[in-house]
């Protein structure tokens, strides 16, 4: 029975156990580690709960299919492994169910499951790394036209040759500005020396002293 009940509970991940309780088959997403580039599988493991639901007529299909017998037979088959997984539980004893795990009633009066793998593996992981193409070619859209990823390449490569080779633009263009300007003022203003004073300023007389009589 429990060889058929785990077979039952890895095709639909739950198994119900009126009066003790659940046992479910949880999964966990696939993972990604980007730093050693590897991808990991989604990983499985079992799960126990209490619960008081009732098997669905499919479980008993199952086991009468699996055990080739009639599914009045079944539900008595079941029914007695119940009542014999409480007794055991009931006296204390620790059950082994195989792959899933252990089950034993504490002091308290609850179930203690302990997994027998806490993660199941479905693969191993996958190693994977991005490829880059140096010249791959693909299109894309600059404004209204579509252009290759080649044709950009070389419209940057040449605004940046032009840009390179005519830096002195600029600075030739600002001295002939400035040489400009200067031949503008001197033609209108006259040399440094024609914009000097060249009136003589002649000193007027002294006036004369005061004398003193006797």
């Amino acid at each position: 029975m429990y060889e058929t009940l785990y077979r039952y509970l890895i095709k639909h991940g739950k198994v119900d156990l009126p009066g003790i309780g659940a046992l479910a088959l949880q999964r966990q997403p696939a993972e990604a580690d980007f730093v050693n580039h590897s991808f990991y599988s989604p990983r499985y493991y079992f799960e126990f709960a209490l619960s008081e639901e009732v098997p669905p007529e499919r479980l008993f299909s199952w086991l009468a299919s699996n055990l080739h017998i009639t599914e009045q037979e079944a539900v008595i088959r079941f029914n007695e492994f119940l009542f014999d997984l409480n007794r055991q539980l009931k006296e204390g004893k620790e059950i082994q169910w195989h792959v899933i795990g252990s089950l034993q009633k504490e002091f308290s009066g609850e179930i203690n499951f302990i997994p027998e793998s806490k993660k199941i593996y479905s693969y191993d992981k996958i190693t994977a790394r991005k490829v880059t193409r140096q010249n791959a070619e693909h299109t894309m859209l600059v404004g209204e036209r579509e252009k290759t990823s080649t044709q950009m390449k070389e419209l940057l490569q040449g605004a940046e040759e032009v840009k390179i080779h005519n830096w002195w633009v600029w600075p030739l263009a600002i001295i002939i500005a400035v040489l400009l300007f200067l031949g503008w003022y001197f033609s209108e203003h006259g040399s440094t020396g024609a914009s000097a004073n060249h009136h003589k300023i002649s000193p007027s007389e002294a006036p004369s002293g005061y004398n003193l009589s006797p």
